[in-house]
């Protein structure tokens, strides 16, 4: 293991023990409405839920998920995971693509960041992310998403949960991911990406609570 990326973990498991630690015996339970009540048709978009293998859903720790495939047309389709955890206690934390992808056989392409328009003019940077599984290669946008606040780095989302965990006694959080396929033009399927993340944005303070 190269040493930027042991690093990396030790950081992880330092700020999910902080976590533990400024966790309240009793978490506030907030109200909120299952995933699935994501509307199936948005801006001309249907959609179709996927289920995922129960041994998957367990592994994930997940207290609920939406594993959809939404098309426009006969040529646009974006898939669209959620995952939420009602509490990030030690081993029940989000789980980052970053890790879980290459564990699915899709090895990393590229990895950077873009910002998404938001309503009311305001930007929010996420993850762009570009992977490849036989020949097949896919953009991946994701982002950790908390309380109203859109999170790309798990470092900076980590953080907010501590000061969550002490503020408000909550450390609820829920994972967002758009997948589009490359069909032999990569930067299409990013601009495609994008733009349905920007429209579905929106919609998800319906369902992952504030």
């Amino acid at each position: 293991m190269k040493g930027s990326r042991w690093w990396a973990v030790l950081l992880i498991l330092l700020l999910a023990a902080a976590i533990e630690y400024a966790l309240p015996r009793a978490e506030v339970s907030v109200p909120r409405k299952p995933l699935l009540n994501l509307p199936e048709t948005i801006a001309g978009w249907n959609a179709e839920d996927i289920g995922i293998e129960p041994r998957l859903v367990a592994a994930s720790h997940v207290d609920d998920y939406l594993n959809r495939l939404y098309r426009q047309g006969p040529e646009n389709e974006a898939g669209l995971y959620i995952g939420y955890y009602k509490s990030q206690r030690a081993g029940d934390s989000v789980h980052s693509p970053k890790n879980c992808l290459p564990g699915a056989g899709w090895m990393p392409i590229s990895s950077s960041r873009i910002k998404l328009p938001l309503q009311h003019g305001e930007l929010a940077d996420v993850n762009l992310y570009t992977v490849e599984n036989e020949g097949q290669r896919i953009v991946v946008l994701y982002w950790y998403q908390s309380h109203g606040r859109i999170i790309a780095s798990e470092y900076a989302a980590k953080l907010y949960t501590i000061r969550d965990a002490i503020l408000l006694h909550r450390t609820d959080s829920a994972l967002v991911r758009v997948t589009v396929p490359v069909a032999g033009d990569e930067m299409r399927a990013r601009q495609s990406a994008a733009a349905f993340a920007v429209m579905i944005a929106p919609k998800l303070d319906e369902v992952i609570p504030r």
